[in-house]
């Protein structure tokens, strides 16, 4: 199935899972529009890649990144309608944007990759955190929903990386996340300081 059913599918689902007398709360709400800034600079950065690398794998990830995150912002609007505005501003002033903006080559490709890579770590964390915590039905299920397509996406920026043959750096740990819904634990690897971050 490709992505953009997926995508359709779990709108589907959040419509119907959706309960209008459970509002969000403060946590939930601080996920959500930090999950679509998330998304907003993501997109950013992969349409820069798109104009400034010219090496195939980078190029495909970029497109990867483009369309999941798109397609997840779609279904954020769902649960919190009118971020996007704030969004957009937050992405303007991204400071690894700027970075990025100066690099070239190897240098950019080597950078968005290893953004990505840490990127979706991070927003595994969150959104498996959320999945644990969240009390809305909808967000909790669209959480749980999300996962498998952030972590497709972390393996293609990790190819990437490996088939350059550059290094990923060496201070790792692995964290473990239990999976609620089927009981399994799903673990991926993120450096500490990212893991100690509040987001």
């Amino acid at each position: 199935m490709s992505l953009v059913l997926v995508w359709m599918t779990l709108a589907a689902g959040l419509a119907q899972a959706a309960d209008p007398v459970q509002p969000l709360n403060a946590d939930e709400q601080a996920f959500l529009t930090r999950a679509k800034d998330d998304n907003a600079n993501q997109i950013a950065m992969a349409k820069l890649a798109l104009t400034k690398s010219t090496n195939p794998r980078v190029i495909d990830l970029a497109n990867t990144i483009i369309q999941e995150r798109t397609a997840l912002t779609a279904q954020l609007a769902q649960l919190l309608p009118g971020a996007n505005d704030h969004a957009r501003q937050a992405t303007a002033d991204s400071p690894m944007m700027d970075r990025m903006q100066t690099l070239n080559g190897d240098a950019f490709d080597k950078t968005f990759a290893s953004a990505a890579v840490r990127n979706h770590c991070r927003m595994i964390s969150a959104y498996e955190a959320m999945k644990v915590t969240s009390i809305n039905p909808a967000l909790k299920d669209f959480a749980h929903q999300a996962i498998p397509a952030l972590r497709g996406n972390l393996t293609v920026a990790m190819a990437v990386l490996r088939s350059s043959g550059w290094t990923v750096p060496h201070r790792q740990e692995a964290v473990a996340s239990a999976d609620t819904h089927g009981g399994s634990k799903a673990v991926f690897w993120e450096p500490i300081s990212l893991v100690a971050a509040p987001w």
